[in-house]
């Protein structure tokens, strides 16, 4: 019987078409929620030359990625505990050489994360679009994770990089998460949308995770770099975020 230490965990990416989506607030949430219901989660920050999870979550690593690609530093050593009681591996941001990464930098710390113990799932957070960088860690995860919003350009986006990797690298294990929704209604019409679209053209029906509404306490708990589920635990975002994470124990990884 396998123990929690030898156990090989799933491995998540949580992703999108483009920017500006909510992605790294649902992580942290996300990964927040799925310990509160008693999973060892490590979160990596996969947005290499935009790393902003430690500024969300008032960290100040002395380490991070940059020094294990291009230094000696192994990733076990850059890990540092969050107050959302899971574990991060951080990234650099505004560092030229970690945004343009040669495909065997990318490759090794891809292997790396593969390497790794203890945890029951790792959530990447990756870049958005559609990018090599981005897409490798996409390609690291069992499934991807895909969040938009009632953008027309957030759909369109999301699209193209679910066809991208469909149709180039034969993956069809996505989870959609619609964010800033006035309501439960509203995402599942957003969620329809982009659904049909891909069962049109693709064939394939992405699960719909949930939706997370909008709500005023979303940027005053950025701002103050708390973590909603934690600081406001019976609001209506905590709830969504309980839905979707009963929604991904359920969804295979």
């Amino acid at each position: 019987m396998k123990t929690r230490d030898s156990k090989v965990p799933g491995i998540v990416s949580v992703t999108s078409g483009k920017g500006g989506v909510g992605k790294t607030f649902i992580t942290c949430n996300l990964a927040a929620a799925l310990v509160r219901n008693g999973e060892k989660i490590l979160v990596v920050d996969g947005d290499l030359g935009l790393a902003n999870i430690d500024i969300m979550l008032g960290v100040n690593p002395r380490n991070n990625l940059k020094d294990v690609i291009f230094g000696k530093m192994g990733i076990r050593d850059i890990i540092v505990p969050t107050k959302g009681g899971f574990d991060l591996v951080p990234s650099s941001s505004g560092v030229r050489e970690m945004a343009q990464l040669l495909f065997e930098k990318v490759e090794s710390v891809k292997e790396m994360i593969r390497s790794l113990r203890g945890y029951d799932k790792i959530i990447l957070d990756t870049g958005a679009g559609i990018s090599e960088v981005v897409l490798q860690f996409n390609l690291l995860a069992s499934r991807n994770i895909i969040v938009i919003n009632k953008e027309l350009t957030s759909l369109t986006d999301a699209y193209a990089m679910i066809k991208t990797m469909y149709q180039v690298f034969g993956r069809s294990g996505f989870g959609i998460i619609v964010n800033c929704t006035a309501d439960d209604r509203e995402g599942d019409e957003i969620y329809r949308h982009i659904s049909s679209i891909c069962e049109k053209f693709l064939n394939i029906r992405p699960n719909y995770l949930g939706s997370i509404l909008d709500d005023s306490s979303v940027p005053k708990s950025i701002l103050q770099q708390q973590i909603a589920v934690l600081s406001a635990p019976k609001s209506r975002i905590s709830q969504n975020f309980q839905h979707i994470t009963k929604m991904i124990s359920s969804w295979r990884v």
